[in-house]
């Protein structure tokens, strides 16, 4: 389990468990658009974002969020370009802010030591799991199945082998900017929702 200094551990939590959690953040703070904006979940939920420049350089993190859980700050690029990159690494801290702020020690005032802390705390399930939130929250599964089946003319698990591999860039290439998000989040959420398909 996850090191938490003098607290407790991060439990163990169901991928159904965090699909729940998703699903009730999106019920109360998202506009049912796409792609999903994550800012605007930020705003409902009174949690700020600041750039920081070169932070990535500096530290080798995008991002993360402040001890009281009020604040995300990010790598300056990003967020001046608002990426794929930027975006899926506002969702990962809105992950930890969902599953996690009653775990993580409060009100650590330096931040070097907030990163030390977080970095060992940010290791198996607490990684995973904001990974696995932050790829439900911005590639819901309902969504990204009606628009494979769509996009595959109406069955994605029978038609993908159907089709050639560059109709396949072409299909998912619209799908990737749809939703705002990398390849490899499109294949890692391909693979949750129709598994083996995606594969070859």
């Amino acid at each position: 389990m996850a090191y938490l200094g003098k607290g407790g551990q991060i439990p163990y939590l169901s991928k159904s468990k965090i699909i729940v959690e998703v699903e009730n953040l999106l019920e109360e703070c998202w506009r049912k658009k796409f792609p999903v904006d994550v800012e605007e979940i930020c705003d409902s939920l009174g949690i700020n974002i600041i750039p920081i420049p070169n932070l990535y350089r500096i530290f080798s993190i995008d991002a993360y969020i402040s001890s009281d859980f009020k604040t995300i700050y990010v790598d300056n690029s990003g967020f001046e370009k608002n990426t794929s990159r930027y975006r899926f690494s506002v969702a990962h801290e809105l992950g930890h802010w969902t599953l996690h702020k009653n775990h993580y020690p409060k009100n650590v005032a330096n931040v070097n030591d907030w990163l030390t802390i977080s970095q060992k705390i940010n290791s198996d399930y607490a990684e995973f799991q904001a990974n696995y939130f932050a790829g439900n929250l911005l590639v819901p599964e309902m969504e990204l199945g009606q628009v494979l089946n769509d996009a595959f003319g109406g069955s994605f698990a029978k038609n993908y082998w159907n089709a050639s591999i560059g109709e396949k860039e072409k299909i998912l290439m619209k799908i990737k900017n749809h939703f705002g998000v990398s390849n490899d989040v499109i294949a890692r959420r391909i693979m949750d929702v129709f598994p083996g398909v995606g594969e070859g």
